[in-house]
């Protein structure tokens, strides 16, 4: 919220409560997602290393207009589509070892919820039905909105969110999208009447619930943070009436492709398992990586072999390290009580690395670095406390 970094506290002593957004399920997963995956996968296995108890959930959104329309291209039911979509991504996310998050909530399981969190805006005098039979949050009642984004209410306003000409501001937000004024099924039986829930009730009809009205760490990718997040924290903050909602905003920069956002109208979007056809997982993942995670990420297919090289010396040199410490004729030395202070110097940057905001870059180059020296060393670094160590780095990053 601040925008500055800030030493990380949980709420919880020992407890890290996580919710990131997911996806929209109605096609593929691709390397945009993968890069925003990959980095909160990487804060779980390093909070998890730090002897934190994580508590990690993703939302799938699986009511959306996105998803009704490609169902009807498709002419198949809603559901069959996002079931597809869903266990596809999940199968996806598995491929880049991705394995610590404890659930994947699908909005359509939370639809009482979503209602009942309607009624209580209603209620409290944070939504009204307008004319169009649409109801909407009214942003005028919630003085906080735009902090996040550090958006004016000047700004604000400029920003066309739902088009309606019925609503009391161009700021206001839909929270349930009347069914008899926007057209055909599917829709949904609630007290308002048939209709669809919005988008960003979805999603804190999901995470109050599951993490309670406070907890410490949302994420996704940046093009969220306007309307989507600030949405967010308007309905929870005005439902619950505590402060604040979430005590760490957490956002990936944008991919892009060859220096253009990846989209479908530039025909250049790349899904994960054509990028997994052509490179393994590790190589993937060590790209991904290498650049901040807020930081804008220009992906070029030509950078691959880059990381190849990389994935094929971590794995070359833990292999070698591992037949030297096993070889018979080895002296059979339980190795020193203390690293080379060389090594321990690059194992200590590397933790430094990424305590300091996720730095994966410098935490890549000490690892490099350490592993480059280790082989060289040879039968000098043959230390199964610097294997233990080297194996743990590996866990870190996601790499197998």
């Amino acid at each position: 919220m601040t925008g500055r970094k800030d030493e990380f506290q949980p709420r919880e002593l020992g407890t890290v409560k996580m919710f990131v957004c997911g996806p929209t399920v109605y096609d593929w997963t691709h390397v945009g997602h993968a890069r925003t995956y990959i980095a909160y996968d990487l804060l779980a296995r390093y909070l998890l290393s730090q002897g934190y108890r994580l508590k990690f959930i993703v939302n799938i959104t699986d009511l959306d207009d996105k998803v009704f329309d490609r169902a009807k291209d498709e002419g198949v039911d809603y559901r069959t589509l996002t079931d597809k979509y869903t266990h596809a991504f999940i199968e996806d996310l598995r491929s880049l070892h991705i394995n610590n998050i404890g659930a994947f909530i699908r909005a359509s399981d939370y639809l009482a919820e979503i209602e009942k969190q309607v009624q209580m805006l209603i209620e409290k005098g944070h939504a009204y039905r307008a004319d169009s039979g649409d109801i909407y949050f009214d942003t005028s009642t919630f003085p906080r909105y735009g902090r996040l984004a550090h958006l004016t209410q000047a700004e604000i306003k400029l920003r066309r969110i739902d088009p309606d000409s019925h609503k009391r501001s161009q700021s206001d937000f839909i929270l349930w999208r009347s069914w008899t004024q926007k057209g055909s099924p599917p829709s949904f039986s609630s007290r308002f009447g048939q209709g669809r829930p919005g988008w960003h009730i979805e999603d804190t009809a999901i995470s109050i619930p599951n993490l309670g009205p406070e907890y410490d760490i949302h994420g996704g990718a940046v093009e969220l943070i306007f309307p989507h997040h600030e949405a967010e924290i308007a309905q929870a903050e005005s439902i619950t009436g505590q402060t604040p909602f979430v005590k760490y905003w957490v956002h990936t920069g944008l991919l892009l492709i060859d220096g253009e956002k990846m989209s479908k109208s530039l025909g250049n979007v790349i899904t994960l398992r054509d990028m997994l056809h052509r490179c393994d997982p590790d190589t993937l993942r060590l790209y991904l990586l290498s650049k901040h995670y807020r930081k804008t990420f220009n992906f070029k297919m030509d950078d691959i072999p880059i990381f190849e090289e990389q994935a094929a010396l971590i794995h070359g040199t833990v292999n070698r390290l591992k037949q030297r410490l096993n070889d018979p004729r080895r002296s059979g030395t339980a190795g020193s009580s203390s690293l080379n202070p060389q090594y321990n110097k690059l194992v200590d940057l590397f933790f430094q690395a990424l305590n300091n905001d996720l730095n994966t870059p410098k935490a890549i180059d000490a690892l490099i670095s350490l592993l480059t020296k280790v082989d060289k060393d040879g039968e000098a670094a043959a230390d199964p406390q610097l294997l233990i160590i080297i194996l743990r780095m590996l866990s870190i990053l996601g790499l197998e």
